[in-house]
């Protein structure tokens, strides 16, 4: 019996074995650290928004929206005190050469006028929940020496109001979108690359 059970393994389709593991997009959305160092790596160096990449995985696994909100929550409040240190700390050692370098230093010098004058929660909390970048602000609230926990609370609600937003609807849509049983991996990567089409279109026009 043993024999023949073997045999009838041995004559399974290559691969059946592995047709119950993971795919790449439940490991991604289930992964709390790889989501993490994205969202870090977006409120600090990354020139992709964050967007493209997780609205898709929560369209995705709407059930886990939620809880990706939370993470990429958490990493961006670590990397925008990071970047708001690097500010404080390295602005003219650093922040400034380097944006010379990059054809950056007017759109930052703008920023921290901007900030200077008064505005720092209302200038933070705007561009903090508007798909606009974020390190000219926390770079900038950094270098004029910005009142951290005004920076903070700013970056605190707007991210979480975007975030958490946008879970919520990517709960209702993803639902809905879960009985057209389009495969995950494709789901997720046409979302993708439809956000990143839309981005860099909006990159070329000045929006």
């Amino acid at each position: 019996m043993a024999v023949r059970d073997s045999a009838a393994r041995n004559d399974e389709p290559e691969g059946t074995a592995q047709s119950d593991a993971p795919g790449w997009t439940d490991r991604l959305s289930n992964s709390r650290i790889g989501l993490a160092i994205l969202s870090l790596a977006e409120s600090t160096a990354l020139p992709i928004p964050l967007e493209a990449i997780v609205v898709p995985l929560m369209v995705g696994h709407p059930k886990r929206a939620l809880r990706i909100a939370l993470v990429i929550w958490l990493g961006c409040l670590v990397g925008a005190s990071l970047f708001y240190l690097v500010g404080y700390l390295l602005a003219d050692p650093v922040v400034i050469p380097v944006l010379q370098y990059l054809g950056l230093e007017q759109s930052y010098n703008d920023m921290a006028e901007r900030l200077s004058r008064g505005g720092l929660f209302w200038t933070v909390f705007l561009v903090s929940l508007l798909p606009a970048p974020l390190q000219f602000a926390t770079l900038g609230a950094g270098a004029i020496g910005g009142n951290f926990a005004v920076f903070f609370v700013a970056i605190t609600i707007s991210r979480g109001l975007r975030y958490f937003g946008m879970a919520i609807l990517a709960q209702f849509v993803g639902e809905r979108i879960a009985h057209l049983n389009i495969p995950k991996r494709y789901l997720v990567l046409g979302l993708a690359a439809a956000l990143l089409v839309g981005w860099g279109i909006m990159q070329l026009i000045g929006i």
